[in-house]
């Protein structure tokens, strides 16, 4: 159910007009637009129902068909709705048999389901854990929670079912909440809003696949990465700890006979492999793809410093080197078709040995004398590029498109290693190629993954470099 913007202004409106009166005024002018707003049907509102009202209070009960109502109480505009308030509910719908209620003052409202059972604490009262939503109309984060409180997502799809049983999870591992419980009540309110989407309606947690929630886990990271909404989602921050968040779900409630079964038994070590290593290749492949690299060299040999700049996007590309080494190239680095870097001899692919040549020829053209591969003119004068000349050398390339902004010397370099350790590298080559210490290597490549490579042997056969087209089998751009 979509519940419109206006109409909530519209409520507000009503409750602005009338909080300074009475609980009566409240109700019937501001609670009941509420619920037909829900989709309750005002035909169906009783007040002081002989079985579902007590003492001339101002309390609806709605009937949804000849065994069920929904009870809403009713408090005066300025009540708190406290402990006191929550128990008197959770007490009425226990007494009548009811499952879900509502208690609202006009502007708060708290959606109740009497099912949800708690530990033994004799200090703390068991009608708290009760609590599904609490939300206040004024609180714009709060709202797209009003809709689980409609008729059709309670009594129809009933996938408010989904939030009832992660408040029963909370009442049996996290009573008394906590940053742990924020955590784990955020990877599961975002599943479960991603599965009502999904499915529209309410499935028994034991049909629920660990698949499904693998597909939520993709979602979730192409929606955060393409809108930049939140932090950048990995296989790692996600798999890893998401997956141990709806598994302690799953086994509190089945420890507690809430569910008699789940899919989620797998240690999450087993579970990951596939999805965490299948998901680091599409994420290195996907801006440094072969139709990408060549709309990037074609741009370039129509720039200015097309040489120049190519070359050092090649240099990039074959070996992952850093700005700090590209300022400091000169061709004195440049020996017998290979690139002489400290106690490394790495032999030049053919492209890019002719682009250097190329580059070589063209400095001596300008009359640049000071032995460095790469310049920049300034003042009419050629000087040592800077550090921050490469990055414009790569932040240009959103020209091209906004996708190639996180286009950089570090960027290549963390991908080069991650896609020559997926085609068959082994780590000493990786090393020497890159010239990456142990320490940074590991932070891209986890212990995990070398596991893995090593029993599905992909080091076995020939390997290839990653982008082998553009250093060895094009005649250059």
């Amino acid at each position: 159910m979509i519940i419109e913007t206006h109409d909530i202004d519209f409520i507000k409106q009503l409750y602005e007009k009338f909080k300074n009166t009475n609980e009566e005024n409240i109700k019937n002018h501001v609670v009941t637009r509420f619920l037909e707003m829900l989709g309750y049907n005002a035909f169906d509102f009783y007040y002081e129902h002989q079985l579902y009202h007590r003492n001339g209070r101002a309390d609806i009960a709605i009937k949804i068909n000849d065994y069920t109502f929904l009870y809403v109480e009713v408090k005066s505009p300025y009540n708190k709705l406290d402990i006191k308030e929550q128990a008197q509910l959770a007490s009425y719908l226990f007494d009548r048999g009811l499952e879900w209620g509502i208690l609202t003052n006009g502007r708060n409202y708290i959606l109740f389901n009497n099912n949800i059972t708690s530990l033994p604490n004799p200090n703390r009262s068991v009608y708290l854990d009760k609590v599904v939503f609490n939300i206040d109309i004024f609180n714009k984060t709060q709202l797209e929670n009003i809709k689980y409180f409609s008729k059709e997502s309670i009594f129809d799809t009933k996938v408010s079912n989904y939030f009832r049983d992660i408040a029963q999870y909370k009442a049996l591992k996290y009573p008394n909440g906590g940053s742990s419980w924020n955590v784990y009540k955020g990877t599961l309110y975002n599943f479960f809003k991603y599965y009502v989407k999904q499915q529209g309606k309410y499935r028994n947690l034991e049909q629920i696949r660990v698949d499904e929630f693998e597909e939520f886990l993709s979602y979730e990271k192409t929606f955060k990465n393409e809108t930049k909404k939140g932090k950048r989602i990995n296989s790692v921050d996600t798999f890893e700890n998401k997956y141990s968040h709806i598994r302690s779900f799953y086994q509190t409630m089945k420890k507690y006979n809430k569910i008699s079964s789940h899919h989620f038994e797998e240690e999450k070590k087993k579970l990951i492999q596939n999805f965490d290593i299948e998901e680091k290749k599409q994420e290195v492949n996907h801006v440094l793809n072969n139709e990408n690299i060549s709309l990037i060299l074609d741009f370039y040999s129509n720039q200015k410093d097309a040489i120049r700049n190519k070359t050092i996007f090649l240099l990039c590309l074959a070996f992952g080197l850093e700005r700090s080494t590209l300022i400091k190239l000169n061709t004195s680095n440049i020996r017998n078709n290979k690139l002489i870097l400290d106690n490394r001899e790495l032999v030049l692919p053919p492209v890019l040995e002719k682009t250097i040549n190329e580059l070589i020829i063209e400095n001596k053209q300008r009359n640049i004398r000071n032995g460095y591969l790469f310049n920049t003119k300034y003042n009419k004068q050629y000087k040592v590029i800077t550090e921050g000349t490469i990055n414009s050398i790569f932040d240009v390339l959103r020209k091209i498109n906004k996708e190639f902004s996180v286009l950089s010397p570090s960027f290549i370099r963390t991908n080069l290693i991650k896609r020559l350790f997926y085609n068959g590298y082994s780590i000493e080559e990786i090393v020497y190629l890159t010239g990456t210490d142990l320490v940074s290597l590991s932070k891209i490549i986890s212990y995990e993954e070398i596991l893995e490579q090593i029993k599905a042997k992909n080091k076995k056969g020939n390997k290839n470099h990653p982008f082998k087209e553009f250093l060895y089998e094009r005649g250059g751009h």
